[in-house]
């Protein structure tokens, strides 16, 4: 009897510890919430406002009046469209390149007769490459480019987001792989699969999902890469986040042509993920348990 009135009071006291705590966790939650879409609402009104309402003080949050002079003035600028085309040839070919070349090394290792401390070094070496900041390496890389003649060229831009985004994928299909049961890749070759049947039609079907993740994460990692796209970059490579910054003028920032112009960017990053939601989250699932 005693027992059982010492569990109930334990029920209670975990219910009442709930309901005092939930408050907290909805403010949390909330708070976080307006601070992710906040900036977000803010750039889209942003595009759309009236030139007084941007340049305003104190900032106008919710405008009355809507325009679409910004994007008419987007739109009309030289280049736009082969800036988009520059940004889209740069960031498909890129991920495509990491996610053929990263699978293939993330394999090796994930299924290599290494030791788990081996194994767990390569995962942290390919993470370390993500680290480190890039600009360190900007002066050398555009001196190999500029020696190499790549200035202003898409293959300059494809090299380097493909040489940033090859560790991510890389440390992201390790753990991908290592999930994979080694009895179905033996039970396959057991059947006489070759090595590709056995990686095509075993492995890649059940780490699909893991690819996708990868994909995504590569394809917005080098749609938004800044850096380098402006260093190597003159006229004919030039991306889309070259573009933004270049509404950054000596006469001050235009605020509207800016904001619209992200939006533009973001659209097709934004299409990408609701496309590809159901498997990206699964492969983003998947990563979250790797052992």
């Amino acid at each position: 009897m005693r027992k059982k009135k010492e569990k109930e009071v334990s029920v209670m006291d975990d219910v009442i510890g709930n309901f005092a705590g939930r408050p907290a966790r909805v403010i949390i939650v909330a708070i976080t919430m307006i601070a992710i879409i906040f900036p977000l609402y803010w750039l889209v009104t942003s595009s759309f406002k009236v030139k007084a309402d941007y340049l305003a003080n104190p900032p106008v949050i919710f405008p009355h009046r809507f325009t679409l002079e910004s994007f008419q003035q987007v739109l009309q600028m030289n280049g736009l469209l082969n800036q988009f085309i520059n940004s889209f040839i740069v960031a498909a070919v890129s991920t495509a390149i990491s996610l053929v070349f990263g699978s293939m090394a993330a394999y090796s290792v994930a299924r290599g007769r290494f030791h788990k401390t081996v194994r767990g070094a390569f995962g942290l070496w390919f993470m370390v490459q993500k680290m480190y900041p890039a600009i360190a390496t900007a002066i050398p890389i555009y001196l190999v480019m500029r020696n190499l003649h790549l200035i202003d060229t898409r293959t300059a831009l494809i090299i380097m987001n493909t040489s940033f985004n090859l560790p991510l994928v890389i440390w992201l299909m390790m753990g991908f792989f290592e999930q994979v049961p080694l009895e179905m890749e033996e039970s396959a070759k057991i059947d006489g699969a070759t090595f590709l049947q056995k990686f095509f039609k075993v492995v890649f079907p059940v780490t699909k999902p893991g690819l996708v993740a990868a994909g995504i994460l590569a394809f917005i990692g080098a749609w938004n890469e800044f850096l380098f796209a402006v260093i190597l970059s003159i006229n004919k490579s030039k991306t889309l986040p070259v573009v933004i910054a270049g509404f950054i003028t000596d006469r001050g920032l235009e605020w509207g042509p800016m904001a619209a112009t992200s939006v533009i960017t973001l659209i097709p990053v934004l299409i990408l993920v609701l496309l590809a939601q159901k498997q990206f989250v699964q492969g983003l699932a998947m990563g979250a348990v790797k052992g």
